[in-house]
């Protein structure tokens, strides 16, 4: 079953893609590239993006490495009433313990059924690479905590990341004050499914649609966030958590380009094999907190426009692709297709989360080069 096909049939709490493994496979390299979500915390709206993603590596990866794509719902964010949500809701401290469990269940896993350890990629949204950064930090001690084994952590990839002063973007002015209203989660969340009790799933994802102007897979998701049993109000619990949680960054020795922790593994290189991509104007990212975690990174404005490459790469998106990528679509007009849609008036949409895709393909294939020459 390809990918793509996938999506016809979303999984709500998991997301899980891979190549067929065997025992008598043992040239081939496996990579583990486990994927944190945004908040909403819904691993399923990101099915587009990760299936494409998926698609991309395995058609275009050599015959001595295979891949794993494995993302998770946060908790508080099942969809479906028979999947038995957990009591809740949960804070950010929450997510990120429950999260590295999951991971080192998936490396666990692994290994008893494969005989061997997979290399890992963390990749995160928005608070994902908040996540990510807090399971770079704790890596040591989640292996000899759980004691499963250590395993090469090789790379990280962060998307438009909310990782310091959240509260200071321009979004998060306006959330702050919102979510510091006493009983507001619970009072929307109880309003928001009284609201769609009564709407057929159908009728409420064409409204999302309509007034979201989400695509067709971001406004089904979100349909059923709606209808969830906790979902909209562990959204926000979440949100005013990581209001109090996301304050100054914190990671200067452990992330922005240190050497390896003593003790940890010395095939690990996540701690300089780190992709940072930032928004131009990111609603939920001030620009000074961009400019100084960047500068934290090693980079400096080298005038024109110029940036001067530091110890993780970083980039700054310059297509116009918002933070909300999973849930969007834009307008793309290629060179050649330009004077011929001009002409037709014709719009060429493309998925903003089939173009995160290709970046991301690419950056991995970075990571894991840089990796290979490292070790």
């Amino acid at each position: 079953m390809s990918a793509e096909s996938l999506l016809q049939k979303p999984s709500w709490s998991t997301l899980c893609y891979s190549q067929p493994t065997s025992f008598t496979d043992e040239e081939v390299q496996d990579y583990l590239i486990y994927f944190l979500t945004g908040n909403p915390g819904a691993i399923s709206y990101y099915q587009p993006f990760l299936s494409r993603l998926y698609s991309l590596l395995a058609s275009s990866c050599s015959a001595n490495a295979r891949f794993h794509i494995c993302g998770h719902s946060y908790r508080g964010f099942e969809l479906l009433p028979s999947e038995n949500p957990p009591d809740g809701p949960y804070g950010l401290v929450d997510q990120i313990h429950h999260q590295e469990s999951l991971l080192l269940d998936h490396v666990k896993r692994h290994k008893d059924t494969f005989g061997r350890t997979p290399k890992v990629i963390l990749m995160g949204h928005s608070v994902g690479a908040y996540v990510v950064l807090e399971l770079i930090r704790g890596h040591v001690n989640a292996v000899s905590e759980h004691d499963v084994g250590d395993f090469d952590l090789i790379g990280g990839i962060l998307l438009f990341p909310t990782i310091a002063e959240l509260a200071q973007s321009p979004l998060g002015r306006i959330a702050k004050v919102v979510l510091s209203i006493p009983g507001f989660a619970l009072a929307v969340g109880a309003l928001a499914r009284g609201l769609t009790y009564l709407i057929p799933g159908e009728a409420l994802k064409g409204l999302v649609k309509i007034v979201t102007r989400f695509s067709d897979y971001a406004g089904r998701t979100t349909a059923a966030f709606l209808k969830s049993p906790m979902g909209v109000r562990q959204a926000l619990y979440l949100a005013r958590d990581e209001m109090r949680i996301i304050t100054e960054a914190k990671w200067d020795k452990e992330v922005w380009g240190a050497a390896t922790s003593p003790g940890t593994n010395k095939r690990d290189t996540i701690n300089w094999n780190l992709m940072v991509y930032w928004g131009q104007k990111d609603r939920w990212v001030a620009d000074h907190t961009r400019d100084k975690l960047m500068q934290a990174g090693g980079y400096r404005n080298e005038g024109g426009g110029g940036l001067r490459e530091g110890k993780s790469r970083m980039e700054i998106d310059v297509e116009g692709i918002p933070h909300d990528f999973c849930t969007t679509i834009r307008k793309l007009f290629t060179p050649t297709a330009q004077k011929a849609a001009e002409k037709l008036r014709l719009t060429l949409m493309i998925g903003n989360s089939y173009t995160i895709a290709e970046k991301a393909r690419d950056w991995i294939d970075d990571i894991i080069e840089a990796h290979s020459k490292a070790i």
